[in-house]
């Protein structure tokens, strides 16, 4: 609805920034809040904020007012209501928006000094936070190679806010400190770019490093790109963009780590009117943390410091008292207090890496494979060799065994047709219905020579069958667990009925879909929607199969579908319930099994983009 709210006020701009009369401006205005009244439900609360975000009030303070014109002078007031002068207000603002009464109702909220005096089941005011089990999820998810688990876990060992981590912050080593950063790229300082020493949760050299790391993430540079392309002059407007597409990825990682509303016991209680927690109640925690580890001194020294540490005062040689005002908004975060001490948390140990040479022409194969798997680092190809001969050695040592005990099921099914010639010798003598016998011990011998190659096979201790039988049993070829499958071609993939073969090939078929999307569909008509039912036109596996997929790979998939616009309007969590309306399903589905799905196409559009 903001994206909406955002087109209503741009057109009520260009429609009015011309006009210099109160009659022909007036028409537009009761237009634009007959719009909002009909199709929008916010409260005089959050209107404001929704009209400040859209460029509403900014766009027509820009404008040159004119007295009678296009503007009205009207009282200016203090914050106790007395009159200080006039100011020039246009037209627009008059009549559309919030009004004066409207702006103190807004103003008039009470959620801070609530959540301030709220009384814990303990008697205490305000909430505990545990800073053991604080610190050793933090870093679960500071060590996590997954990019919204990581950027959380910078989260909540900064305090910085979702937008500063993802794109816009920046932390550079300070020399001789290890729990502290410079920091640049704060949100919200309008025009401002202030540079100001914080503490960290963790040494500063790993926070760097981890940052670092998560920068590097394809999906992350493709988001900033994406947002820097729709909003290429406003930086507010991208931080917002940004924080929208990655802020329900982030609010899952936050309730499954630190506790969400159906957990009857959270690691981080949730906060005075909050039923559940969020990057917010991250950057809070961390905030009361740091406070009790930096800082000793009075009860007015620690609100200075998280004040600075949260970056509502900007830390400067000389901060008047006039910027202490802002200190109100920290009050905001100070819910959280901490009985036991804050420690120095040292880095996880990495692993010792040792040097190995390689001649010219093993390294550009090395490279090729890299680039063929899409692997970081030449190291991790190497890894990857390693894991896969060890594979391939243990399936060759279970084969081998396999083959070993069959041999000997063999031997053991010799000899006992051996002695069933004996018998049969013998009872022709006694004058016994052989016919009648040998179907009697067909019958029995066969089901225990079956159980018995079936138990070789499981690699189980193999007892020998007591009573004779003639019958030789051959073994199905298995296929192997630890099979690679994405080192194998299409045709023996889509030929395979493995388990793990179906979700390569459901891998497959998104990748195809997203390079199709990316480098061959010409406008949003020709783009295709990844649903579950186009996963299963084009993959052939079946659709539970592939909803467990979607689940598992779901922020990749509401990602994709969003930055085309396909993403489900009534549910943007939910990525499997657009319809791909208006386009020739059958057409497309075709064009990219023949271009992505086949062979050499396939994989020359992957190297491509690699």
């Amino acid at each position: 609805m903001s994206k909406a709210v955002q087109d209503q006020v741009d057109q009520l701009f260009q429609a009015t920034k011309d006009l210099v009369s109160l009659e022909e401006i007036k028409p537009h205005c009761e237009k634009f809040n007959q719009w909002l009244n009909e199709n929008t439900s916010y409260s005089i609360k959050s209107l404001g904020t929704v009209l400040s975000r859209a460029g509403f009030y900014k766009k027509f303070k820009s404008l040159p007012l004119e007295q009678g014109k296009n503007a009205e002078s009207v009282p200016k007031h203090d914050a106790q209501g007395n009159v200080t002068g006039n100011e020039l207000k246009h037209y627009v603002l008059l009549l559309c928006g919030l009004d004066k009464k409207d702006w103190e109702e807004r103003n008039e909220t009470t959620r801070v000094s609530d959540r301030l005096t709220n009384v814990d089941e303990g008697g205490a005011t305000g909430i505990e936070i545990d800073p053991d089990e604080y610190i050793e999820v933090t870093e679960r998810l500071l060590s996590s190679d997954n990019p919204h688990e990581l950027a959380v876990g910078l989260i909540a060992a900064t305090g910085r806010r979702p937008h500063e981590i993802l794109a816009r912050g920046k932390f550079t080593p300070i020399e001789g400190e290890s729990y502290q950063v410079m920091f640049e790229g704060q949100g919200k300082k309008r025009g401002e770019k202030p540079v100001f020493k914080i503490s960290t949760l963790f040494p500063a050299s790993y926070i760097i490093e981890r940052f670092s790391q998560l920068r590097k993430d394809t999906s992350i540079r493709e988001l900033i790109r994406h947002v820097s392309n729709e909003f290429p002059r406003d930086i507010s407007a991208q931080n917002k963009a940004i924080e929208d597409k990655r802020g329900n990825s982030l609010r899952r990682v936050v309730q499954e780590y630190f506790g969400g509303k159906d957990n009857k016991k959270p690691l981080l209680n949730f906060r005075h009117g909050q039923e559940q927690n969020d990057c917010k109640a991250l950057r809070a925690a961390c905030a009361g943390l740091l406070t009790e580890r930096d800082c000793r001194g009075s009860l007015g020294a620690k609100m200075y410091f998280a004040g600075c540490f949260l970056g509502h005062i900007t830390p400067g040689e000389k901060v008047s008292d006039n910027d202490l005002k802002h200190i109100t908004t920290t009050l905001g975060y100070s819910d959280y207090y901490i009985t036991k001490p804050v420690g120095f948390p040292d880095a996880p140990e990495k692993e010792k890496r040792t040097k190995v040479s390689v001649s010219g022409s093993t390294l550009d194969d090395i490279k090729t494979i890299q680039s063929e798997l899409e692997l970081p680092n030449q190291q991790s190809v190497i890894s990857y060799l390693v894991d896969s001969y060890m594979n391939r050695k243990d399936i060759a040592k279970s084969v081998k065994t396999s083959e070993q005990k069959v041999l000997e099921l063999e031997a053991q099914i010799n000899q006992l047709q051996k002695e069933k010639a004996e018998m049969e010798i013998a009872m022709s003598k006694a004058n016994i219905n052989i016919d009648e016998l040998e179907t009697i011990i067909d019958a029995k011998i066969a089901a225990s020579v079956a159980s018995a190659v079936t138990a070789a096979l499981e690699g189980q201790k193999v007892e020998v069958p007591t009573a004779p039988v003639f019958k030789t049993v051959v073994a199905r070829p298995i296929e192997s667990v630890n099979t690679d499958w994405q080192a194998k071609p299409d045709s023996d993939v889509w030929a395979s009925k493995a388990p793990e073969a179906a979700q390569e090939k459901i891998r497959r078929s998104y990748q195809a879909i997203c390079l199709y999307n990316d480098t061959v569909a010409t406008g949003d008509s020709d783009r295709l929607a990844i649903t579950n039912s186009v996963l299963r036109d084009l993959s052939g596996c079946n659709g539970v199969l592939i909803k467990t997929w979607i689940d598992a790979h779901k922020d990749e998939v509401i990602s994709h579908n969003s930055k085309y616009g396909m993403e489900n309007k009534k549910d943007p969590s939910d990525p499997v319930s657009y319809a791909n309306k208006g386009k020739e399903i059958d057409k497309i589905l075709s064009l990219v099994n023949d271009e992505f799905l086949s062979g050499e196409g396939f994989r020359q559009r992957e190297t491509k983009k690699a």
